[in-house]
């Protein structure tokens, strides 16, 4: 019995390695030729509360991206206390562009960034849609760090402030339900979130996000060994379609199994979890009803009907396509992301260096080398790009000039 049971896993497996192959390619053909959110939610509530993760991503880029405007753009944001969300951004644009398309009426980039950096909150408003007096942005706990390119016009900006009134950020204008693709959130206490991550990036390929929230909720109902789950659908998309393809996981309580789903059109159902795809062009239901209860199958059986469900019928395909999709476009995202990250890491730890050793030259040299060590490993393992290696670079003989330069000059030879 257990040699049949690993016999089947195997097989399973390779379907799954099989299908991965096969789709991704043409699923992102597909992203970029129609230009189609994909996103994916994973739902796991309990009587009292939910745990809810969503990400999406489209394979292009927004209009401010693909006009010249800007190149990059991410934002993070963490939830620390009920009354404060740590925001970090970044942006990498071209100063001349940028400051042409939208008429900024400043004399220089030097007379932006003073501005910014004296008052933010104004360029917050304007990008990132961030009205600092309501939700709450103390000014003199927010910093601001710019470097620009005058050959190139090329300009990166980075803020980190804090939001501390929150209820204001996500149940005044309804952010947390903006952001969630369909969803209405009535019986959720988005006021009372418990935690919140949230992850943007936008680049000349697309756009990525992620998100992920836990709250005080009300969705989900026990009678006996019976559970049901019932999660409305917003008014502006009930019964309307989108260029979305969207797949939703709710995972039920452990140690039940999945008796009926509705829509059951658009379900899936698999073990104790009931997945709906929503195609792009299909109307989006009312509602989405989960009901689950004592299992009734082995183990086994469970495997080789979830394997049937996924592998041969329409919406299994549409969903392995989708996340497949979503997995290479987020990848990318992060990818990038994570290239910014180590590059801004790599530079301020070589102004520091500047800071510590810069007028004791034998040591300035030492640590210097050793940096330069890390930059060429950072570049090899693909960590950073090869235009940020060259500024890197840059900015290491920028520094050790000026470290001989305020060298004493040495003695009149006798």
């Amino acid at each position: 019995m257990q040699k049949n049971r690993a016999f089947v896993y195997l097989q399973i497996l390779t379907v799954i390695l099989i299908m991965v192959k096969v789709s991704l390619p043409q699923s992102t053909c597909q992203s970029a030729d129609e230009k189609v959110w994909y996103v994916h939610d994973v739902i796991d509530p309990s009587p009292d509360e939910v745990k809810w993760l969503e990400e999406g991503a489209i394979d292009e880029a927004p209009k401010w991206i693909s006009d010249g405007s800007w190149y990059q753009a991410s934002i993070r944001q963490s939830l620390i206390n009920a009354n404060d969300i740590f925001v970090s951004t970044y942006e990498l644009f071209n100063w001349s562009h940028l400051s042409s398309s939208y008429g900024l009426q400043y004399d220089s980039f030097y007379d932006f960034a003073k501005n910014v950096t004296a008052n933010p909150s104004q360029w917050l408003g304007f990008s990132w849609q961030i009205d600092a007096e309501w939700y709450g942005v103390p000014l003199d706990r927010t910093k601001v760090s710019y470097t620009y390119n005058e050959t190139t016009s090329n300009a990166e900006l980075s803020t980190w402030f804090h939001i501390t009134r929150v209820p204001e950020y996500f149940v005044g204008e309804g952010r947390l339900e903006s952001w969630l693709t369909g969803f209405d959130l009535t019986p959720i206490s988005t006021g009372s979130l418990r935690t919140w991550e949230l992850y943007k990036d936008y680049n000349k390929y697309g756009s990525t996000y992620n998100l992920y929230f836990k709250a005080p909720a009300n969705i989900l109902s026990q009678h006996g060994d019976n559970f049901t789950l019932r999660i409305g659908v917003a008014s502006s998309y009930q019964g309307y379609t989108f260029k979305i393809q969207q797949v939703i996981d709710i995972n039920m309580p452990p140690n039940t199994e999945i008796r009926e789903a509705s829509p059951s059109n658009m379900s899936l159902l698999r073990g104790n979890t009931a997945t709906f795809v929503i195609a792009k062009g299909e109307t989006y239901p009312a509602s989405f009803t989960v009901v689950s209860g004592s299992p009734t199958k082995s183990l086994s059986q469970t495997v080789l009907e979830s394997a049937s469900v996924w592998f041969f019928t329409p919406g299994g395909w549409a969903a392995i396509a989708s996340l497949s999709v979503l997995s290479y476009t987020g990848l990318r995202g992060r990818r990038i992301w994570g290239r910014n990250r180590m590059y801004h890491r790599l530079y301020k730890s070589m102004v520091t260096l500047y800071d510590l050793y810069s007028k004791d030259l034998p040591r300035f040299h030492q640590e210097m080398d050793n940096m330069s060590k890390s930059i060429i490993r950072m570049l090899v393992e693909d960590r950073i790009t090869d235009e940020q290696f060259e500024k890197l670079l840059k900015r290491r003989d920028d520094l050790v000039e000026r470290s001989d330069k305020l060298q004493p000059p040495a003695p009149p030879k006798p």
